[in-house]
Parts: structure tokens; sequence; C-alpha cells
């Protein structure tokens, strides 16, 4: 039986990476989508979760000049927002019912 090597044993179970994808041609420009994924592996091997987020393009003019246009991903800020409020309505939801039962 053979023991499993430093790579099997040191498998992450949360993985990042940021990639950038095939460019798209605009008149003379190139541009490239870049994007960051989070894949979590579970620990038994069957199955997982992959997660991405755009984060940017670069856009390539045809003297080879790049720059990097972050996304702004308002969305996503959006519904922390709505988690938070509603986390802390119902947190002051639940002190104000259990105060009133006490007395």
């Amino acid at each position: 039986m053979k023991k499993p090597g430093v790579n099997e044993m040191a498998r992450k179970i949360l993985v990042q990476q940021t990639s950038a994808g095939e460019p798209v041609i605009v008149g003379d420009a190139k541009i490239y989508p870049v994007a960051r994924s989070y894949k979590l592996d579970f620990p038994s091997g069957h199955g997982g979760i992959v997660w991405n987020r755009p984060r940017s393009v670069i856009v390539e003019d045809a003297m080879g000049r790049r720059q990097i246009i972050p996304i702004r991903d308002y969305t996503r800020r959006l519904q922390i927002g709505i988690l938070s409020v509603g986390f802390i309505i119902s947190l002051f939801t639940w002190l104000v019912f259990r105060n009133s039962r006490t007395n």
C-alpha cells in the first residue's frame, strides 16, 4: 500500500485564485476580464463549491499600453447591507421581546 504524498496530505480545503479570461477584441483594443474564484472542497472528496466574483478588466491598446479598470460590485455591497440591517432588526426585536416577557 502506497503512503500518501506531501501534496495529497496538504490538500487545501479553501483555494483562492485570480485569473484573466480570453481577450475580447474591440476595434484596436484587447479587453481581458479578470475574476477571482474561491473553491471550497469538502474533506470527503465528494463535491465542493465554486464562487466566482468579477475583479477588473485589463484594456490593452494598439500601442501595447495596459490599463486596469476595477469593477465595483455594488450588488454584493447591497446584499451585505441588507443582511446587516436584517440582523440588527432581529437582534433589536429579540431584545425588546425578551425584556417584555421578564416583566
